[in-house]
């Protein structure tokens, strides 16, 4: 994940983390501030309702990690 650091940074702000609940109920991405209303796939929507990250930033900082279908069964 090479943007890691970044989103540390990103998520240790206050008012980021204060976002949360705003963004959840208004379907809004706590770190961008945008919609988020689509997302790509169920894993994508459920870390969305963990985190309230849209699908843009999660391509942003969690592409590289996404599980592949083959990796995810196994677990």
């Amino acid at each position: 994940m090479p943007r890691l650091n970044e989103l540390i940074e990103i998520l240790s702000k206050p008012a980021v983390n204060e976002r949360y609940s705003h963004s959840k109920a208004t379907k809004t991405c706590k770190i961008c501030e945008g919609p988020a209303t689509r997302f790509r796939d169920t894993m994508s929507s459920c870390e969305y309702a963990v985190s309230a990250i849209c699908q843009s930033c999660q391509d942003i900082y969690f592409h590289d990690c996404s599980l592949s279908e083959e990796a995810f069964s196994s677990i």
